[in-house]
Order: structure tokens, then C-alpha cells, then sequence
């Protein structure tokens, strides 16, 4: 619960007991670990308020050590919302304790409460390294914002700055006992199924041997040297799959001139072998290393540092053999939108003012069907597009085919026809034609497979001189049946293996905007009136700050995310929104959030009267 202000007078002022004097402190600790295993580095908590979220941004030397894991710890135990990003050299961690207003809501004031645990690999250097918190240079996903390490009390973020105590700690890595284990690698495409012989060493590697046995149920198909040894380019290897009971793989890193004196780096995970089986049944087998049983002379394993043999740790493991997957047909699609594509690719959103251009970009996707044989279903020969939009705009009869999928292929015939005539009976119409090789020498070319959205090409619009149209939204729609000019028919086709298929369809639409405008608070733009600022917004929020990919929430208008008018997005601004609709907090600064609890009011949208880097790109026509 968060705990109320008290007043103090001093003559002739008053001044606020504000939460952002509480006394806090974000503290790391130390380990050591040999090569190959994790470093637990402890990250903890003291703070003398109730604490309503954090974020903690740390990173340690790359050279040292490789971010493995980060888990959490007692005191954040229940909190609706922990987003980490760990990566090579730093993580993020980001925590906020009441989202559903349910318990708990805060982390109750304490001395060394456990919020987590930092896992850090060691490599192959001996040394230590600080662990250290930094402000301003890490986000929670690409594409978000960077964050500062801070406690939220109050409704309100605690930096650095503001008095919050930042204790680094320091990672200490040491030689690594060596050892030879087993990961199982899955089924591949063939149909056998393999495991990867890793190597945990301390020192360089100059050669090494494995020596492998497996169930008698399998039937050992092949061996490779792992990307450890490939790295290195070894100069010699030999195979041995002549015993039903195993196989032998011998690998010399440097031999043949011109001598480099390459090795293998010490690690923990040194990937030295592909051991691939076939097999009549699914099921786990169990694979075993097999000193002085496989080969003439009988083999051990081994790796060779600094010219003496090493008798490394030998950990058994196993394989799982399963039949691999049917893959199903993928399906081609035609798109629109702008030229900007999100994170997953998918076309933007075309937005123009009143009797301004704009434009509308086609797209196609086609990804690998996995068809054997001669089939290439996945590659384009050609296609035909009908678009049909509404009588407010007009295109223009040409398309932009600079740097796009049909120009890079070098498309023989690429035609459009555009009808902007209102009164011909059948609307405003354009048909786009591609054909790949359509003239001689016809080589049989086509557009490869595209795994993701291809821009096709670009056409430009124009949106008439009509202010009624300010805040509404012109469908642009692949519409079968269309003629154009002319008076044939088309339809939405892909040509492949030359036959027709018909892709999927997704529109786009062309919205007219006007002045920003917004509620402060209503980071989804759901524009409710006096409801314009739910639990949804904070949601939104903490989309927009810490989720990755598909799942971060884009605003439509920054502004109206910066809840408390600070200038910025932060973990504090979803904390505000939930302390106006639930907890009697503050109303947020104009322009208001829909509702005014003290004139219990509605408040409208209004223009920022803040000046900050903020903007907002929602227009309103009002």
C-alpha cells in the first residue's frame, strides 16, 4: 500500500515529505567460477518505503564472461510484470509489482532483500572484472527505450540523481577442470538424428580424439568436427564408423604448412563433434565415451595442451531419435501499406492530410514450402494485383519499383493501370501485372522465396481538397473482379509452376489526419471521453517500455504516455496511471485524462502545453 505524505511548516512555507527522499540502495555482489560453469552475482534491494516497481541496467567486461541467466529473486515473488533482457554483457531488469490491483503491490521496506540473481558464464580468460550499474545505455528489447537504474516510490522514479545508492560488484573466472559431454542435437532434415560432443578446457587446445559408443538400436551414419574446430580451420582429421559399437573422430588443429600455431580457445562449451545416427524407432538412446574399445590401436579420449595429453572428465549423455515433422504448406500473400515495416515485417500505417500526397506500397511474401522434388511452388513466375479505394483519392498511373524485390530480380514487364473515374459505373480502381521472364532468352527465371514481406512498389496518391475528410480513413482493398480501363476482369493470382494460386489478402487503408491532440494518460489512444484513461494505458506503457517484437505496443501518440509530464516514458508513468484510477493519486497534467475527479468533469483532448522532445503523431480535425 502506498503510504501517505505527511505535512511539515516551516514559517511561512510548507514543505512536502515526498517519497523521492526515501532512503534506497541497489546493491551486486561478488563470485568467482572456473571456466565453463556461472558466476551467481546477486542483486539486492534496501529501502526504507514501499518500492512500486525498479529497474536495474548492469553490465561486466565481454572478455571475461558471457551473460547466461538472470532469476528472481523473493522480494519481487508476485509481481505482475519482470521483463530481462540478458545479453553477452549486460542484462536489464525491469519490475513492476501491481498492474491487476491485486497483492502485493510494493516490495515492503528492507535491508539485502533478494530481487535476483545475475548467472554469468566464464570463458576462457583468467581475471575478474567489475559488475557494475549503468545508466542511459541498455534497453529491455531492441527498439525500446534505454533505461536508468531507479526505484519507483510514490508514483515517482528514483535515480541516481535523486539520491538511489549504487553498489557494482565484480566476477572473478579461474582454469576449468576439462571435460568431454553430450548435447543432444535433434533430427535433422535427413531423417537421422544427432548429438554434439562438447569440450570443457582450460588451456588451448592443439588437438584432440573422441571416441564415442552408442545403442545397439542405432546405426551411426556419419561424423563431423564441430564449429570449435572449423573455426580454426584444422588442418587434419580422420573418421573411423567401422565398429558397429561406436565411432572415432581424430582432429589435429595445426599441421600442415603454413604452420599458424592455430588452437582451440579454452571454454565450457567447445563444440568438437556431430555424432549422427539413423534409427528405426523413436526413442532416447544412450551414448557413452569408450576408452581402449573402438579403433586399431584402441583410441581414448583426449584433448592435447601444450604438446601433453590431457585424460579429460567423460559425462555420458544421450540422444533422442524422433521421425521429423510433416511441413505444411505456406501459403503466398499480398499485402499494402507504407514503406515502413514493423518488427515482423508487416507494412506500415498511410496517413496523408487534406489534399496532400501520399502513397501506397504493395507487397508480396512467399515463403519456402518445403515441396521435394521438382516442385518450387514458393517461386514466383509472376503475378497479377486488383486493388479497388474509395472515390476521396486518386492515384496516380505509375509505381515506384526502385529498390525492391521485382527491381532486384530485373522483372521483364511490370505494368499498372489506374481508373480514377468516379462515374464509368465500377468505382476507383488499378491493376498492377509482373512478369518475371518475358522476354528472350527465357531462362526460366523467377522471384526466389520470401520468407518475409517484399516490397513490390510504390504508387502514389493523392487525397482531395475536401476538409470533411480530415480524421476519416479511405479502405484501399485487393478486390477480384476489378477491370481497370479496360474490360477484362482480374483477380488477386500468383503464377507458380505455371499454374495460378491464390494468395492471402490483407488491406490497408489511407487516414486523413489533422491537429494533435490527446489525454494525457490514454497511451492506447482509445479516445473514451471521460474514460479515456483505463487500466489498459498502464498496460500499454509497459508494453511500450520492456515487451520485445510482435508483442511491444508502438504508440500512436507519445505524449499522451508521459503520464506524470516529466518529458519522458518510464517505468514511473505506469505507476501514475495506476495510482489516478485506483489509489486517489494525482491528476494527471493537462491536457487532462478524460475526467477531472475534483470538478467531476469531462475533460477533452487538448494540445501539449508542455514543451518537451515528446510528440504526438494522432491528429484530431476538431
Amino acid at each position: 500500500m502506498i503510504r501517505a505524505r505527511s505535512w511539515v511548516c516551516l514559517s511561512a512555507f510548507c514543505l512536502l515529505a515526498s517519497p523521492l527522499f526515501a532512503d534506497s540502495a541497489l546493491e551486486l555482489g561478488s563470485d568467482t567460477a572456473e571456466f565453463g560453469s556461472e558466476a551467481s552475482i546477486a542483486l539486492t534491494l534496501t529501502t526504507t518505503d514501499e518500492v512500486q516497481g525498479l529497474v536495474a541496467a548492469i553490465d561486466w567486461s565481454a572478455a571475461l564472461g558471457t551473460g547466461a541467466g538472470l532469476d528472481d529473486g523473493a522480494a519481487i515473488a508476485g509481481a505482475d510484470n519482470v521483463f530481462k533482457r540478458v545479453e553477452a554483457d549486460y542484462v536489464v531488469l525491469a519490475v513492476l509489482m501491481d498492474v491487476d490491483g491485486s497483492a502485493p503491490d510494493s516490495i515492503a521496506p528492507g535491508t539485502g532483500l533478494d530481487v535476483g540473481t545475475l548467472r554469468i558464464a566464464c570463458g576462457s580468460t583468467e581475471g575478474s572484472s567489475a559488475v557494475s550499474f549503468v545508466d542511459g545505455a541498455y534497453a529491455t528489447s531492441a527498439g525500446s527505450p534505454v533505461q536508468d537504474n531507479l526505484v519507483v516510490v510514490g508514483g515517482f522514479g528514483i535515480a541516481a540523481a535523486d539520491g538511489l545508492t549504487l553498489t557494482d560488484g565484480s566476477v572473478t573466472c579461474v582454469a576449468a577442470i576439462p571435460d568431454f559431454h553430450i548435447a543432444d542435437g535433434g533430427v535433422d532434415s535427413g531423417g537421422v538424428c544427432c548429438a554434439q560432443v562438447l569440450m570443457k578446457n582450460g588451456g588451448e587446445v592443439e588437438a584432440y580424439v573422441v571416441a564415442l559408443c552408442h545403442d545397439a538400436s542405432l546405426t551411426l551414419a556419419s561424423i563431423a568436427m564441430g564449429a570449435a574446430a572449423t573455426a580454426q580451420d584444422a588442418d587434419y582429421s580422420v573418421t573411423d564408423l567401422s565398429d558397429a559399437a561406436g565411432g572415432v573422430l581424430a582432429v589435429v588443429i595445426d599441421m600442415a604448412s603454413p604452420i599458424t600455431n592455430n588452437t582451440i580457445p579454452a571454454g565450457s562449451d567447445n563444440h568438437i563433434a556431430t555424432y549422427c545416427y539413423s534409427f528405426s524407432a523413436d526413442g532416447t538412446y544412450d551414448l557413452t565415451f569408450c576408452d581402449g574399445v573402438l579403433g586399431a590401436p584402441l583410441q581414448e579420449n583426449q584433448q592435447v595442451v601444450g604438446g601433453q595429453s590431457v585424460y579429460p572428465v567423460l559425462n555420458n549423455g544421450s540422444v533422442t531419435c524422433e521421425a521429423p515433422p510433416v511441413v505444411p504448406e505456406v501459403d503466398q500473400m499480398f499485402a499494402c501499406g507504407s514503406r515502413v515495416q514493423g518488427a515482423d515485417g508487416v507494412p506500415g500505417a498511410i496517413t496523408a492530410e487534406v489534399g496532400a500526397a501520399t502513397e501506397v506500397c504493395f507487397y508480396v511474401k512467399s515463403p519456402e514450402d518445403g515441396e521435394s522434388g521438382n516442385a518450387q511452388y514458393d517461386h514466383i513466375q509472376g503475378f497479377s494485383m486488383a486493388v479497388s479505394y474509395c472515390s476521396d483519392v486518386s492515384a496516380a498511373e505509375s509505381i515506384d519499383i526502385e529498390g525492391t524485390i521485382v527491381e532486384a530480380i530485373g522483372a521483364e514487364f511490370v505494368s499498372i493501370q489506374v481508373d480514377n473515374d468516379a462515374n464509368d459505373g465500377d468505382g476507383h480502381e488499378l491493376i498492377i501485372g509482373v512478369l518475371v521472364d518475358a522476354s528472350p532468352p527465357f531462362d526460366g527465371q523467377s522471384i526466389p522465396p520470401l520468407p518475409e514481406f517484399q516490397r513490390i512498389g510504390c504508387v502514389p496518391f493523392t487525397v482531395d481538397d475536401n476538409s470533411a475528410l480530415c480524421g476519416t480513413c479511405c479502405a484501399v482493398e485487393f478486390t477480384d473482379g476489378v477491370n481497370g480501363r479496360g474490360k477484362i476482369p482480374t483477380k488477386n493470382l500468383i503464377s507458380v509452376e505455371n499454374v495460378s494460386k491464390s494468395p492471402q489478402l490483407m488491406d490497408c487503408e489511407i487516414c486523413v489526419i489533422g491537429t494533435p491532440t490527446f489525454s494525457r494518460g490514454d497511451c492506447n489512444f482509445s479516445q473514451m471521453g471521460s474514460m479515456a484513461v483505463d487500466i489498459a494505458d498502464a498496460a500499454s506503457v509497459v508494453s511500450f517500455l520492456f515487451l520485445p517484437g510482435t508483442w511491444k505496443f508502438q504508440p500512436p501518440c507519445l505524449d499522451a504516455c508521459d503520464c506524470n509530464d516529466d518529458g519522458r516514458i518510464d517505468l514511473a508513468d505506469a505507476v501514475c496511471v495506476l495510482q489516478y484510477l485506483f489509489q486517489f493519486g494525482a491528476t494527471p497534467p493537462a491536457p487532462g485524462p478524460g475526467w477531472d475527479p475534483d470538478s467531476m468533469t469531462e475533460v477533452a483532448p487538448g494540445v501539449d502545453p508542455t514543451a518537451d522532445k515528446l510528440g504526438c503523431e494522432v491528429r484530431s480535425c476538431d
